[in-house]
């Protein structure tokens, strides 16, 4: 990938220095180095003079920043002598330093004066994820699980001291899952920079004749998921699958791990439809033969580097792409339209999904494949104030996961340094309590167990001598209810605002269009300004894993058009909540900050 250079004017030019460890010329395309190549190139694309200090014994030679090597940069947590001259020579205006868990753990003071953001190039893993491997996987990839292992043993408490200690002002994601991991751990909430690569050829116009190809490209480690998805594509075949599996594998690992997955394959009732090929292809070799591949299989099970690469290049050629829900792994493949199995049960239905579907069209492919765009967004964090709002409000089905999403906003604001207030709004029924009593007496209002809860409904509708004083009497409580608990001086999160009562008032009295189209805007304009107000959306099938009560209410389907009408009606942002927690959190970040500043790293 080579982004075009541009001058940038003398006042305008900008210093940058990126320090990144084991930077040789043959480790560009892996991750972390990757991202350290792409984050120079950007820097360098938009003008501005970039120098890339590195240990490595043979550094990329044909680049357009300036790259030097010294014999070491850091020792037992402090920057080397030669490492602090340089930086201090080279006096930038802001340092980007590659590193790693033990390493943050570790550190002592930066010793020089440029603003440093430490760009975090190991993943969080749990122990759990990692145990899970079992224990002949675990020895005979001892080589690469070691690190990860010492990683997930570090105690929060050091992370935190060592960040602190270091004089940083930020840290850098390369994903959300890490980014949450270590927020909830003390570490401070950075942006995340998205890798940016070159995809894969995309598929011919025309299907090829034959059975479609199944690829699973990488070495043939357990971390990878190499033998999974030798299973999960012999239990797809078993059920109905057509096709072939073509595994490309990199033979640069210990002799008996390669032996172990061809006696695999051989032992493999779905022998004859595997073809195995072991060689390290150029990336005009690899292009080539992904040519006819239909869908890629990639089932990390505890991937050892930050967002492998070859999930975006894969996602990107616009084919299928079925995966783990691994750290990492799991929220690329969802935003670039792939197929991400919880477990591993769910790959041979993912993997025969993916055969028989084809994938959506990207909105926006070009935010996957510039540098200059992606290292930009890094330049702009200190102007990304967030807005000062008095209301930020979710409304949605019960089930939706509004709490859950609030709450999490609620702790990166407070990340942030902004304080602020939690209101849960539900049955406020301060005058209307002897109506309900009255109506719980004729049978209008009554509880049915449902989902395994009991599930309370008012039949109001059609009865005009209960409803419209109901009505009238829920408007009262929450104007009450209003200048009881939304007051004060902190930002307010509005868990089931006045439009969750707006919608609970429709189904119990039937005024859809009285509620919806006049009621609902007249009550929006007492909430504190300037505000916020989301809907929140998630799939049925997922409510009913959380709440089965709430898809067991008869009104669930009317709930959720009445909801859409809401937002039709107000022009409400709708938060997709099927993905990742991070990832709900983000839409809502990104619609909280202004929008002069949305051109982030991501």
């Amino acid at each position: 990938m080579k982004p075009r250079l541009k001058a940038a004017p003398i006042a305008e030019r900008r210093r940058f220095a990126v320090v990144c460890f084991g930077f040789e010329a043959d480790r560009v395309r892996r991750q972390p180095w990757h991202m350290a190549h792409g984050l120079a190139l950007g820097l360098v694309a938009e003008g501005h003079a970039v120098t890339l200090v590195t240990d490595a014994v043979a550094p990329p030679a044909a680049v357009p920043y300036r790259i030097e090597r010294l014999p070491g940069l850091m020792a037992r947590g402090r920057v080397t002598e030669e490492l602090a001259d340089l930086v201090g020579d080279l006096a930038p205006e802001r340092a980007f330093l590659v590193t790693g868990l033990r390493e943050i753990a570790a550190m002592h003071p930066l010793p020089w004066a440029a603003s440093t953001s430490l760009v975090l190039a190991s993943p969080r893993l749990r122990l759990r994820e990692i145990l899970s491997l079992g224990p002949r996987d675990l020895w005979g990839e001892r080589h690469v699980l070691l690190l990860p292992f010492l990683n997930a043993l570090l105690p929060a408490s050091r992370l935190r001291r060592g960040f602190e200690r270091s004089g940083a002002e930020g840290v850098v994601y390369v994903s959300r899952a890490t980014r949450r991991r270590l927020t909830a751990e003390g570490l401070p909430p950075g942006q995340v920079l998205t890798p940016q690569v070159e995809p894969f050829d995309p598929p011919a116009a025309e299907t090829p004749p034959g059975e479609p190809v199944v690829a699973y490209l990488g070495p043939p480690l357990a971390t990878r998921g190499a033998c999974l998805a030798v299973e999960a594509f012999e239990r797809a075949a078993a059920h109905g699958l057509r096709a072939r599996l073509l595994m490309l594998l990199r033979p640069d690992v210990p002799e008996g791990l390669m032996d172990r997955l061809l006696r695999r394959v051989e032992a493999s009732p779905a022998k004859g439809r595997i073809e195995v090929e072991t060689a390290m292809l150029d990336a005009a070799a690899l292009r080539a033969r992904l040519a006819g591949v239909r869908v890629f299989l990639f089932p990390f099970r505890a991937p050892v580097s930050e967002a492998p690469l070859v999930v975006l290049e894969a996602g990107l050629s616009g084919r299928p792409v079925v995966v783990l829900d691994a750290p990492g792994v799991g929220e690329y493949a969802r935003a670039l339209g792939g197929i991400v199995a919880r477990d591993a049960g769910e790959l041979p239905a993912a993997l025969l999904c993916a055969c028989h579907r084809p994938r959506p069209p990207l909105e926006d492919p070009g935010r996957w494949t510039s540098w200059p765009n992606a290292a930009a967004g890094l330049l702009h964090d200190a102007e990304r104030p967030l807005r000062p709002w008095r209301f930020i409000g979710l409304c949605g089905v019960d089930g939706s996961g509004k709490t859950t999403l609030l709450r999490a906003i609620e702790r990166r604001l407070a990340a942030e340094g902004v304080a602020s207030r939690h209101v849960w709004s539900r049955f406020r029924n301060y005058l209307s309590k002897p109506l309900l009593a009255l109506t719980r007496l004729t049978g209008h209002n009554r509880k049915e167990v449902a989902g395994g809860a009991r599930v309370g409904y008012h039949d109001f509708e059609g009865r005009p001598f209960i409803a419209w004083p109901f009505l009238a009497l829920q408007v009262v409580d929450n104007l009450i209810d209003l200048a009881l608990r939304y007051r004060g001086r902190r930002p307010i999160l509005g868990d089931r605002c006045v439009l969750d009562t707006v919608v609970d008032l429709a189904v119990d009295t039937g005024l859809d269009d009285l509620l919806i189209d006049r009621l609902a805007p007249r009550l929006v304009r007492l909430l504190p300004e300037p505000r916020l107000i989301c809907l929140v959306e998630r799939h049925p099938a997922r409510i009913g894993e959380a709440r089965p009560d709430a898809v067991a209410d008869r009104g669930f389907a009317r709930r959720q058009a009445l909801f859409r009408r809401l937002a039709d009606r107000l022009d409400l942002p709708v938060i997709d909540n099927n993905g990742l927690l991070e990832e709900s959190v983000e839409q809502v970040w990104r619609l909280a900050t202004p929008a002069v500043n949305r051109g982030e790293a991501e």
